[in-house]
């Protein structure tokens, strides 16, 4: 996963970002400080922040935590780090955010649109609802920056966080994610990050709104609007997906209201066809699909059946 930005790229941190980090961490030192809690010297050291990307790296997997490195387009020099923590899943989905940027770096917009960048991976791949961050009040740089971005004041948190042995108050932003309300009664379909992304193109995940009506689509062939079965194995795989096409349409729905796709094929299918033809179906993100070949289908002149599952509501 690579997030490019106009000025900067965010990526997921890796163990081969261990000398950089230490490089950003040292220099920045003093810095960084005035913002954190205290830190054990080992941290300053390469092993240091090789352990901490290993442990960031299974809190990723176990959703838990992400951390992400920033760095320039041009030059692609690490200057910064941004990390989503305190992840709570259930009925909160919701997670906190942190950042810090190179000092030199500071006051050129980078981190403004790393947050754009992050956030909005957040809410469309992650799945978060809300995001929250804490700043101390007099950091106004930062209280800006998550402005920028679409963050509110929320209040201040009295005491918080102990920075350098200080019990500090913290000026609480959040921001939400909005699609959460236009998607409620729509059909949901995400890729999570604990497993690999898809080999093909489909999504693992669909989530279908609360009280929807259930519609099943019988196996359909590709037959033309005359009844007739056309030979050429293209030509039934466009037929099939127009004859869906117009069943949704007699019951007031579109592919994004499919649930799920089965296809079986009893000849070899052209791939680079099928996805040119898929993608028009679709026409966004595809829904979730099985793909299986099988010896034969009802009749030898059939060459693929598709099945859909769709939700009404």
């Amino acid at each position: 996963m690579l997030l490019q930005g106009k000025q900067i790229y965010v990526k997921p941190v890796e163990e081969s970002d261990a000398d950089a980090l230490l490089k950003l961490e040292v220099e920045n030192r003093d810095f960084f400080q005035r913002f954190t809690g205290l830190r054990e010297e080992a941290f300053y050291t390469r092993q240091g922040q090789l352990e901490r990307i290993q442990e960031a790296l299974e809190s990723s997997k176990g959703d838990q935590g992400y951390l992400y490195v920033i760095g320039l387009r041009d030059t692609e020099e690490v200057i910064g780090e941004i990390m989503l923590t305190e992840v709570v899943r259930w009925n909160l989905q919701s997670c906190w955010i942190g950042y810090f940027l190179d000092q030199r770096h500071n006051g050129k917009g980078y981190m403004t649109e790393a947050v754009q960048l992050v956030v909005k991976h957040a809410f469309q791949e992650l799945k978060f609802h809300r995001i929250e961050a804490g700043v101390m009040p007099h950091n106004l740089g930062s209280i800006k920056v998550l402005c920028k971005a679409g963050f509110h004041q929320e209040g201040i948190s009295r005491k918080n966080v102990n920075i350098n042995g200080q019990w500090e108050d913290h000026q609480t932003l959040a921001i939400l994610n909005e699609e959460d309300h236009r998607s409620q009664s729509q059909v949901q379909r995400y890729n999570p990050s604990v497993i690999a992304p898809p080999i093909g193109p489909y999504t693992h995940v669909t989530k279908v709104p609360k009280g929807a009506e259930l519609l099943v689509l019988s196996g359909q062939v590709g037959t033309d609007m005359e009844g007739g079965l056309p030979d050429d194995m293209k030509e039934q795989v466009e037929n099939t997906l127009a004859n869906i096409q117009r069943l949704l349409a007699a019951e007031a729905l579109s592919a994004d209201h499919i649930v799920k796709i089965n296809i079986w094929a009893a000849q070899q299918v052209d791939w680079v066809h099928f996805h040119q033809v898929w993608e028009k179906f679709h026409g966004g993100k595809a829904p979730a699909m099985t793909m299986a070949y099988v010896p034969a289908l009802a009749m030898p002149s059939i060459q693929v059946e598709i099945e859909v599952w769709a939700a009404k509501w």
